[in-house]
């Protein structure tokens, strides 16, 4: 009996080993890998990509000025030819880049084109030569040019923008005679003691071919002497100016006193003293 008993003890002992060497549940559960992995989240998400925080939107003009080389002509004497530069600056919005498209107005001709944007680029610079242009006087009005720009979110356009000042003439800038005339030219047939106005109209000449100025001049009418100043445009040479004086005219009467003009600028010439001629009845 009691070896009996002992058998049956180790029998058990025995198939509790084989159980626990086969392995059971719990430690199947335990390998399993986890179905929810934040790796997964982190691969898709924007934030990873180098490009999300750059903005992809319309490209938006923010500023078309506009240059030109030489911004004047009055150092190149008239007749030269020379090449004249405009230059457009052309600015954007910080983006993902893009194209903006262009039309140059060049002397009332238009002329497209276009530049791209690299993406973080806001300035680009685009330039038209108008080609052996020969400078005249008439230059000043007639040359200028604009650039208008179109992008996908907006347009602008620049100031018309060209050379100013005249060319250069090969003539000296000086007067060179003054003249007075009157009205009436003569007092013969007044009566006396009539009372009248002359009125004294000056010539001023200047020299030839000169290029714009303006000649400070100064008259004398008895004893008054007031200033002025005329301005000539370039090739003018003749202009006119007139003072006058109003009194009493009498055999024995200082009126009309006569007048004289003379140039202090830009150099000295004087008129004759003029007066109206013969003697009231």
């Amino acid at each position: 009996m009691l070896k009996h008993s002992i058998i049956k003890i180790l029998f058990v002992g025995i198939a509790v080993l084989g159980i626990a060497a086969c392995g059971g549940p719990t430690g199947s559960s335990a390998d399993q890998a986890p179905t929810d992995t934040p790796a997964t989240t982190a691969v898709s998400s924007p934030a990873s990509s180098p490009t999300s925080a750059q903005s992809t939107g319309p490209l938006h003009l923010t500023g078309v000025a506009l240059a030109v080389n030489p911004s004047s002509f009055a150092a190149i004497p008239c007749g030269t030819t020379t090449n004249i530069v405009f230059t457009a600056s052309i600015s954007v919005a910080e983006n993902g880049g893009g194209t903006v498209s262009y039309t140059w107005n060049i002397l009332n001709s238009t002329m497209p084109g276009s530049v791209s944007f690299a993406p973080g680029e806001t300035n680009k610079t685009v330039t038209y030569t108008l080609s052996n242009y020969t400078v005249l006087l008439s230059s000043t009005s007639s040359v200028f040019g604009s650039l208008a720009a179109q992008a996908t979110g907006n347009s602008l356009s620049s100031s018309r923008n060209g050379p100013g000042g005249v060319c250069k003439l090969p003539g000296p800038f000086q007067v060179v005679g003054i003249s007075i005339s009157t009205s009436p030219a003569s007092l013969t047939g007044i009566a006396c003691t009539s009372t009248i106005t002359v009125v004294y109209t000056a010539t001023i000449t200047i020299a030839p071919d000169s290029n714009a100025g303006t000649v400070q001049l100064v008259w004398t009418v008895g004893n008054q002497h007031p200033g002025v100043s005329v301005a000539f445009a370039p090739t003018q040479t003749v202009k006119t100016i007139t003072i006058s004086e109003t009194g009493k005219i009498g055999r024995f009467s200082p009126f009309p006193h006569g007048a004289s003009l003379a140039s202090t600028s830009p150099n000295a010439v004087s008129s004759a003293l003029v007066k109206p001629t013969g003697m009231c009845v």
